[in-house]
Formats: C-alpha cells, sequence, structure tokens
C-alpha cells in the first residue's frame, strides 16, 4: 500500500510554491442575435388614466413626525440632559414637571366637575321645560277657549251661516280711520 502511495505522487508532477497571482483571462463578450420576430394581436385602445388619489390634508405632518421623533431619540445624548442629570439642576426640572403633572391633573378634575354641574342644569331645565309646555297645552287647549268663551257669551258659529267679507274701496280708509280714533299707533 506505500508503494502505491508513493507511485501515485510520482505519477503526479511536482508544483513549486509560488507567490504571483495566475493570470486572469479577459471575459469574453458574446452579442446575441436579436430574438425572431412574433406576430402580434391587434392591439387594444389603453384605458383612460386614472386620476391619482387626492391628497389628504395631513400629508406634511409626516415629515414633521420623523423629526420630532428624530429629535426625541437624541435627546438623552445631548450634552445638555447629560450635564443636567449629573447635577443638582436635575432636582428642580423633576420639581417642575411634578407641579406641571398635579396643576393639569386639577385642571381636569375642576372641568369634569364643571361639565357636571351643566349636566345637572340641563336635566333641570328640559324638566321644566316639558312641564311648562303640558301647562301652556293645557291653558290653550280647545276645551278651555270653548269654556272661557262661554262665560264671556260669546257662542260658536254654525258651519251654515259662516261667510266671507268682501271689501269695498272706501274700506281702507275707513279702517285707516278706526284705528288712528283708537290710538294704536298704527
Amino acid at each position: 500500500m506505500a508503494a502505491a502511495a508513493t507511485a501515485g505522487r510520482a505519477a503526479a508532477p511536482a508544483r513549486a510554491p509560488s507567490r504571483k497571482a495566475p493570470a486572469r483571462k479577459k471575459p469574453i463578450r458574446v452579442q446575441l442575435a436579436p430574438a425572431p420576430s412574433r406576430k402580434t394581436a391587434p392591439t387594444r385602445k389603453a384605458p383612460p388614466a386614472r386620476r391619482a388619489p387626492a391628497r389628504r390634508p395631513g400629508g406634511q405632518l409626516i415629515p414633521i413626525a420623523v423629526g420630532a421623533a428624530a429629535a426625541a431619540r437624541n435627546l438623552p445624548d445631548s450634552g445638555l440632559v447629560v450635564r443636567m442629570t449629573r447635577g443638582r439642576a436635575w432636582i428642580a426640572v423633576l420639581g417642575v414637571l411634578l407641579v406641571g403633572i398635579v396643576a393639569v391633573n386639577v385642571i381636569t378634575l375642576s372641568l369634569s366637575a364643571a361639565a357636571g354641574h351643566i349636566d345637572q342644569n340641563i336635566t333641570a331645565l328640559e324638566q321644566e321645560n316639558s312641564l311648562l309646555g303640558s301647562r301652556d297645552a293645557e291653558r290653550s287647549g280647545s276645551a278651555r277657549v270653548r269654556y272661557e268663551a262661554a262665560a264671556l257669551g260669546l257662542a260658536p258659529a254654525a258651519t251654515d251661516q259662516i261667510d266671507g267679507v268682501t271689501a269695498g274701496p272706501h274700506d281702507v280708509a275707513i279702517a285707516a280711520q278706526r284705528l288712528a280714533a283708537a290710538g294704536t299707533g298704527y
């Protein structure tokens, strides 16, 4: 077996190690022939171009939001924030922020209390409005009008006695004199 291994080594030509890079061949450029033409089907008219969708009014806000996000991302690494958090100013900043949060909560609670009072007033006014509406319907109902008309000595007219009034040329002057005599201010 050892003899076969040495024979195999002897058969292979010995290569000397070289430090030169092997020479590269130039790439061969092949020009392809154009594809054979095919018969084409008759072309149809292209459909009318669609309109681009209308831009929404908030489209300009996206670059602003991206810029704000980048500024917020870089804020913790800024020199001002680093110096502030390592000193005593940080305590003052946290105090101001906490006072602001408490103030916002107090304002929110006062607004919700005011909204509760307004809701109570609305409910009371709706109840009073319905009560006044029922009183108005009771007082101006046809039964009450008939009763009070009878108390004044008035009687409803019979339907066959109702007739239209015709006005003459002098009726306007007579009506104006009567109104002036009554002193109504017309």
